[in-house]
This record gives C-alpha cells, sequence and structure tokens, in this order.
C-alpha cells in the first residue's frame, strides 16, 4: 500500500462524528483534522480518537493542511463555502445530502469541482445499502418492467425534531433520501409537484409532509416524512417502499434490522446497517460509501454510484416540494 490519503472532516456533529469512527476503520485513509466552531468537541473528539490537528475555522485548516480530501458534514446552509475553497486547493471533497440548500450553491459547487478537476461526490448513503442497491439491479434487468407508481415513506421520532426541523422542512431532511432513489430507478423527469403538511408539533418548520410527484411518462410517486414519531420508538427510523411495475411489485421494509432485543429497559431493535458497531468498530453503509469515495480518490476516478448531477436532481426536486408547501399549490419543473 502507497501513502494513505490525508483527510481532514469538517463539521463534528452526530453524523461528523460518524465519519471519524469510519475512517478510522480505513487502511488508506488517514484523518489528520477536524474543524469545528465547537472548542469543547474539537478537544472531546481529537483526545477520544486521536486526532493531532483541530480547527475551529475552516479556512486555516484548508490552507495549513496538507490534505488529499476533506469531508464536509457541517449543516446544510453551510456546505457551500468549505465545498468552494477544497476544491479551488485541489481537494477532493465528500459532502453530506443535501448538496446545498439552493440551485445556485449547487451548480457553483459542481462547476467548481469540474473546473479544478476534483472529485465531488454527495453523501446519499441509501446508494450503498444492500437492499435498495439490490433493487436497482432489479430494476436495471428489466424484471420490474416499467414503473407506474412509488411509495415512500420515512418518519423518525419526534426527538430528532428539535436539532432538524429548526433548520428546514421533513422533505429536505428526510424525504430527499427516497427522492433520490426514486430518480435513480426511474431515471425519469418529474413534470410537477405538490406538497401539502400537518402539524402535531410547535417548530419553525412542519413535522409532517407528504408530497405526490408527476413524471413527464405519467407514472407517480408519493413521498410522505414525518418527525412525530412516539420517542419510544424501538428503532431509529421508520422507512418503507412500494414499486409497482408492469411486471411485479416490490417492497423495501428498511425498518426492520432484523435484531430484537427485550430486557429490563424495555425493547429495542438496533441498527445493523447504516451505522452499527461491531467489536467496538464502525461498520455497515456509511462505511462503505466512505471507502468508495476513499478509493475513487486513491485511483483517480470519478465517482459512479451517484454522480454530483443526480444530486442537484434530487435538490431541484426537494426544493419544488418546499416551494409547493410555501406557495400552496402545485410546481412545475423544468
Amino acid at each position: 500500500m502507497g501513502k494513505p490519503l490525508r483527510v481532514a472532516v469538517i463539521g463534528l456533529g452526530v453524523w461528523g462524528e460518524k465519519h471519524i469512527q469510519a475512517l478510522k476503520t480505513i487502511p488508506e485513509a488517514e484523518l489528520v483534522a477536524i474543524c469545528d466552531t465547537s472548542q469543547a468537541r474539537l478537544n472531546s473528539l481529537s483526545a477520544q480518537y486521536k486526532v493531532p490537528n483541530v480547527y475551529s475555522d475552516f479556512h486555516e485548516l484548508l490552507a495549513r493542511e496538507e490534505l488529499d480530501a476533506v469531508h464536509v458534514v457541517t449543516p446544510e446552509p453551510a456546505h457551500r463555502d468549505p465545498v468552494l475553497e477544497a476544491a479551488s486547493r485541489g481537494v477532493h471533497v465528500l459532502v453530506e445530502k443535501p448538496l446545498a440548500t439552493s440551485l445556485e450553491d449547487a451548480d457553483a459547487m459542481i462547476a467548481s469541482a469540474e473546473k479544478n478537476k476534483t472529485i465531488l461526490m454527495v453523501g446519499h448513503v441509501l446508494r450503498w445499502d444492500a437492499r435498495y442497491a439490490m433493487a436497482k439491479d432489479y430494476i436495471d434487468r428489466g424484471e420490474m418492467g416499467t414503473i407506474s407508481s412509488i411509495f415512500a415513506r420515512r418518519s423518525v421520532s419526534r426527538s430528532q425534531a428539535p436539532v432538524f426541523l429548526s433548520r428546514s422542512t421533513p422533505v429536505m431532511q428526510l424525504g430527499i433520501h427516497d427522492i433520490d432513489l426514486i430518480l435513480w430507478y426511474t431515471q425519469g423527469r418529474v413534470k410537477q409537484v405538490y406538497a401539502r403538511s400537518s402539524r402535531l408539533l410547535d417548530f419553525k418548520y412542519p413535522d409532517s409532509m407528504v408530497c405526490l410527484m408527476d413524471f413527464e411518462d405519467g407514472s407517480r410517486a408519493v413521498v410522505q416524512n414525518s418527525f412525530a414519531l412516539p420517542e419510544t420508538l424501538p428503532y431509529f427510523v421508520g422507512a418503507r417502499m412500494e414499486i409497482l411495475g408492469q411486471k411485479s411489485f416490490m417492497v423495501l421494509d428498511a425498518s426492520e434490522q432484523s435484531l430484537f432485543i427485550s430486557d429490563e429497559r424495555g425493547y429495542q431493535m438496533p441498527d445493523t446497517t447504516l451505522v452499527p458497531m461491531v467489536r467496538k468498530e464502525l461498520v455497515g453503509t456509511l462505511r462503505q460509501e466512505i471507502e468508495y469515495f476513499a478509493r475513487c480518490v486513491l485511483t483517480g476516478t470519478q465517482p459512479t454510484v451517484i454522480r454530483p448531477s443526480e444530486s442537484r436532481n434530487a435538490l431541484e426536486v426537494a426544493l419544488a416540494c418546499e416551494r409547493s408547501l410555501a406557495d400552496d399549490r402545485p410546481v412545475k419543473l423544468g
């Protein structure tokens, strides 16, 4: 093995720490620096994961460190600037979904990566989930036939609401996963969206949304999302997708983790796919995504599992859903 990739992580929330845990299991990657605006968080994680260099300003990080790649795991409105600066310095970027909060920002980020010949990959992690990837293979073999309709539900406990509903809508936080998958499966163009919402909780954005997507070929998809499930939910996310095709019908139940534990605390269904810990190491889908990105950087090849243009397409549909909700009317795309 040659020299390991020198990698930094910008943004140390819960998911940023998961990126750190994944990087620590990948021999080809060396985590040399982390960055966050919270000094307490920096001190804690640098000590826990033995990261040598810490920064409270990403400008300083990118100016001082000789990096091959950076993971941008900041809140969505703070994606643009570190991505643009990293790309301008020839540093490859893995940025969490959604790519941006506007198409203008998304286009600027994609253009910068192309101009500077850097890799830009967006963390739509479910493309590495074996269940969703197997469904894609089945569809691509033609065994589904023409797809007529898709229903997708993705909901989480209301304990997550204070973090996410203060900054954006359920469709941007949860629904964009399924929007991306639906576009991936159908390879179709969305003609129009219509979104509605309801509230059980008192936050800036509504806690539940339903979005109807009309495709140019006449097929339709419904995406339903909520941050209002009970806090006693035994699993992290409730997710289900139903796909009706000309030849077959498919159901993906991603709520089922196949591990059930009952003890004095009640019962739980621990995550066994996304970010499970096994023998004190992070395994699962996120690690696969990050390892794939590292291989792309090492070999100098652009990612094919997901391309920036596909991430932009999902963002465009999610933004149209938000506009439909705000204007209380259907919104046409294109």
